[in-house]
């Protein structure tokens, strides 16, 4: 049985619609594209099989449980809607819960990668970090989209006009690259940091979500922990610990990351030297940003340039 919402008991009309728009790309690898309002109110159940889930949310929000874990993403919280990212792994059956509330409107793209899959690529024996969370039942962990996996995630809900035999190698080229950043902020997370269960309040919630906004910003990047604390209300060991329980990373991580993203769009799409990519990163080195630029995006940034 393929890695998704399966096995659906007493599936209305409008669950049985979203169940036929998953496209199962290569076994054990499958993608759901939506771009839908809810227009009856209702839950529905089904299987979770072994697998690892990523869910980006591009605007709206869901309301989720897998096993005895509720999730509830919501893209709002800022002045604009922010895209958010989950990883969940399922490493052993569990059951799969959506809550449909009427009107609700969710604009995302679900994967859904088998062990199978999995093993294949070798992820089973990736590095610790991956590898402890792959093995963890409902291990969560959840960040801030980046742009370019937006712009993929765009592409995969509204794709081009293509032939269709060319269609699921369209949206496989575009879910491996939403996989790869996944993978690289998995690979970041301390053992245990990211447990199923870590239960923050929804103003929480909210104020880290605002932080993570303002610590994308350039007047961010020079401020140091006490200055970041004061700004979010809250003392430094509180908001270390806030932070990473519900985004899988630290603060400064957080910036580093911003700062080589914010560096990767600069070269993609405006075609910035090394140099001043390096720049925008914060390292007055182009060598030291070569080497954390191809550890965390898997490729040299002068190979970025040229990349579509």
């Amino acid at each position: 049985m393929a890695p998704a919402e399966a096995a659906q008991q007493g599936t209305p009309r409008a669950l049985a619609e979203h169940l036929r728009r998953v496209r199962h790309l290569r076994p054990g690898l499958e993608v759901h594209a939506d771009d839908v309002r809810d227009t009856v109110g209702f839950t529905g159940q089904g299987d979770l099989t072994e697998a690892l889930r990523i869910v980006l949310l591009l605007e709206g929000s869901v309301d989720v449980s897998y096993g005895q874990h509720r999730v509830q993403l919501s893209s709002a919280g800022g002045r604009r809607p922010t895209a958010q990212a989950l990883a969940v792994s399922v490493a052993e059956p569990d059951v799969f819960t959506r809550r449909a509330h009427q009107g609700n409107y969710a604009r995302r793209v679900t994967m859904g990668l088998g062990r199978e899959w999995l093993a294949q690529a070798g992820l089973m024996d990736a590095g610790e970090g991956v590898r402890d969370f792959l093995t963890r039942h409902l291990a969560m962990a959840q960040w801030q989209a980046s742009a370019r996996a937006v712009a993929l995630a765009e592409q995969m809900v509204r794709p081009p006009m293509v032939d269709p035999l060319l269609q699921n190698i369209y949206l496989e080229s575009r879910a491996l690259e939403l996989v790869l950043e996944a993978l690289g902020h998995l690979a970041g997370a301390q053992p245990g940091a990211l447990a199923a269960g870590t239960a923050l309040r929804p103003q929480e919630q909210r104020r880290l979500s605002d932080l993570r906004e303002f610590l994308a910003r350039p007047e961010a990047h020079a401020l140091s922990m006490d200055d970041i604390a004061r700004h979010a209300g809250v003392n430094a060991t509180t908001l270390q610990r806030q932070f990473r329980a519900l985004y899988g990373t630290s603060v400064f991580d957080f910036i580093r990351a911003s700062r080589l993203q914010r560096a990767r769009d600069a070269l993609q799409r405006e075609g910035v030297t090394v140099s001043q990519a390096a720049s925008i990163a914060g390292y007055t080195s182009a060598a030291n940003f070569s080497t954390a630029y191809k550890r965390r995006f898997g490729l040299m940034p002068k190979h970025a340039r040229s990349r579509i």
